[in-house]
């Protein structure tokens, strides 16, 4: 048992017995030792993955996201997911499900009771990315240029935070290859945006009747070479160049 799990099982203890007018102060000191141990949770997480290199591995983004519907329901905000689902994408182990869980729990701590965070994701030329915009008072764009970094919290943030969870998201996105960005919602609120490398990029289409760059396209009767090693002159009217991606 760590010395902070010790301390929280020694305030669970102390309730029965307490005075009614200390209670506020005991539920204080409870959240507050929460905090503390959530923030060197975080830290220990950072710590570790800047000791340890993992290449990233293939992960299902979907059930992270429903998991979350009811703590959503409970806390009286509406989760909407948006996309298409069986999105995989590639992330170090363990890392999506901190990458999210810490935008959604952010995102649940500013919503006002009875609105809702739209989380929306896509594939991409490159990967996918995911969205979640809440309904909050945002952030001033100093505020966002500030957010990622260790410990930093803004100074109306609402309690329970501990400064360290978008300094996670952006971290393990980075080390995973991908990339974490803050934004304005339009309408106000946040939307935080998230790109990681896919499995199954969406695939890029070209123009029509123009081929693609990586074959070449020999048009009947055109002929190649002369067997011998020396190329042979064709009809330059019935030569098929490919364009390229220059």
């Amino acid at each position: 048992m760590t010395p902070l799990a010790a301390l929280r099982l020694r305030l669970d203890t102390m309730e029965p017995g307490i005075p009614s007018q200390l209670h506020g102060s005991l539920t204080a000191a409870t959240t507050e030792t929460d905090r503390l141990a959530r923030m060197v949770e975080g830290l220990l997480a950072l710590a570790r993955m800047e000791e340890t290199a993992h290449a990233p591995e293939p992960v299902d983004l979907d059930p992270v996201l429903v998991a979350w519907s009811s703590l959503y329901a409970r806390q009286g905000v509406r989760l909407d997911l948006i996309g298409k689902p069986g999105a995989t994408v590639l992330a170090l182990p363990g890392a999506l499900e901190q990458i999210l869980d810490n935008l959604l729990s952010n995102a649940l701590r500013s919503a006002p009771e009875g609105s809702a965070v739209t989380v929306s994701r896509r594939l991409t030329a490159t990967g996918a990315e995911v969205q979640v915009q809440d309904q909050g008072p945002g952030m001033t764009a100093e505020q966002r240029r500030l957010a990622f970094d260790r410990l930093w919290r803004a100074p109306d943030a609402p309690k329970g935070g501990t400064g360290l969870g978008l300094a996670l998201v952006q971290r393990l996105t980075l080390a995973g290859g991908g990339e974490a960005l803050l934004i304005p919602a339009p309408g106000g609120g946040l939307n935080a945006v998230v790109r990681l490398r896919s499995t199954t990029p969406r695939r890029r289409h070209s123009l029509a009747g123009v081929p693609h760059p990586r074959r070449r396209t020999v048009r009947p009767g055109t002929v190649r070479g002369n067997g011998d090693g020396r190329p042979r002159p064709c009809d330059p009217d019935r030569r098929s160049t490919p364009l390229s991606n220059g």
